[in-house]
């Protein structure tokens, strides 16, 4: 395998971020509820702000694609200049809580963030079977920078905020960055660390890789899995520090994170399976291992490293799952051949954009799995050319495919 919120509530633009689930491969005993001591990620060589704008760029992309409103607002070559890192001082989304940095230029990072020389060139799977006017170039694979560059231009200069065929666009604007760079890069980050194969200064590593993760520094504060649902206290950004104000590098949960939060909470909620808060694992070994990075002590940071990567990768696993799930509850009152939106408006191309994420980096699947989880999912929402039973069959068997090949607890699969 080449290593290379549920969904965002948008009101008023403001990101009530999901969050995903992160495991450790198998479902296992954990502590419960936002009690995670006083650990925080804060050392004075934190520098990860090129990580964090990567994260907001990602996001914003998917909003500004969201909405026919929106899409008439963006122009072509405004959408690919955001996606290429001419930011020219562009505000970043609205945030509750008073952010720091309003505009891109306020965060701290040299040179720009250009997303598209950012994103692994590696041709995506069973890409040369997406149909006419879903890639730029039908019949042969693509990467997922020509990809985000056809749909980008097909939002901004034709108003669109789908395709013919049913792909959501602003679900591969956002969905596919959050597998490359975002995912990809961090996990390659965290598999040298993990390997042994660290060059250059270990703490600046250490810290990109808790970027692209987009944790907040502490994590108590943002979390409560007291009463189920999303499992964030208050939303994704809070004023830990009381200045008035919200810093987006250290007091607020960013994607990934976010969904690690979500998915542990429907694990911790789940009466029928042992108790497991995945998130705080990961954000706990990420703390561990960049104090002992701070002094020295290098003896566990493989296994910290480790224990943080299994955990993201299966939060991208559960990912699949949740919009599985998804679409198989859509399809639960539809009989005969699915029509459109019978799988729901968004639910297919995150699924379908999640299981990419998982090319870029696994330990678990090999590519015959990968392959045919994708083959399952298709190459586009099958509306007008399979039934429901049918196409809930190909769901079911991609579920199987991830449950087996990370063993996850049956009663959370069906849960999440």
């Amino acid at each position: 395998m080449h290593p290379s919120f549920l969904r965002y509530t948008r009101i008023l633009l403001v990101p009530l971020l999901a969050v995903g689930l992160v495991l450790t491969g198998c479902d296992s005993t954990g502590s419960n509820g936002g009690d995670n001591g006083s650990d925080a990620f804060e050392y004075p060589s934190n520098d990860y702000e090129a990580e964090t704008a990567v994260n907001l760029l990602a996001f914003d992309l998917g909003i500004r694609t969201g909405s026919e409103e929106q899409v008439s607002d963006n122009s072509a070559s405004n959408l690919k200049a955001l996606y290429t890192g001419d930011l020219n001082d562009t505000t970043v989304p609205s945030i509750k809580g008073s952010p720091e940095q309003s505009v891109y230029g306020d965060f701290d990072f040299e040179g720009t963030v250009n997303l598209s020389s950012l994103t692994d060139d590696t041709p995506l799977v069973r890409s040369q079977y997406l149909e006419n006017g879903d890639s730029p170039d039908p019949d042969s694979q693509i990467s997922t920078d020509q990809m985000l560059e056809f749909y980008l231009e097909r939002a901004g200069s034709e108003n669109i905020v789908r395709t013919d065929n049913g792909i959501v666009l602003s679900q591969f604007a956002e969905k596919m960055l959050l597998g490359t760079p975002i995912y990809g890069r961090g996990a390659a980050i965290l598999n040298n660390f993990a390997n042994g194969n660290v060059s250059g200064d270990q703490a600046e590593q250490w810290d990109k890789a808790f970027g692209y993760f987009g944790f907040p520094r502490t994590l108590e504060p943002f979390i409560d899995y007291s009463a189920g649902g999303e499992g964030l206290a208050d939303g994704p950004a809070r004023d830990v520090d009381g200045n008035g104000s919200v810093d987006l590098t250290s007091e607020y949960v960013h994607t990934w994170a976010a969904y690690a939060i979500e998915r542990s909470a429907a694990a911790e909620a789940n009466s029928e399976s042992p108790s497991n808060n995945f998130a705080q694992r990961a954000f706990e070994a990420l703390v561990q291992g960049r104090e002992e990075i701070a002094n020295e002590n290098y003896d566990n940071l493989s296994s910290r490293a480790q224990t943080a990567l299994d955990a993201w990768e299966a939060t991208v696993a559960v990912n699949v799952i949740h919009y599985i799930n998804s679409m198989e509850g859509n399809l639960e009152g539809v009989s005969g051949t699915i029509s459109d939106g019978d799988v729901g408006k968004d639910a297919w191309g995150e699924a379908k954009a999640f299981a990419w994420g998982l090319q870029f980096y696994s330990d678990e699947l090999s590519d015959q799995q990968l392959n045919n989880v994708l083959e399952d999912i298709g190459n586009d929402p099958p509306y007008g050319e399979m039934t429901a039973d049918e196409y809930a069959s190909d769901l079911a068997d991609a579920t199987q495919i991830l449950q087996d090949a990370y063993g996850f607890d049956a009663s959370n699969v069906e849960g999440w």
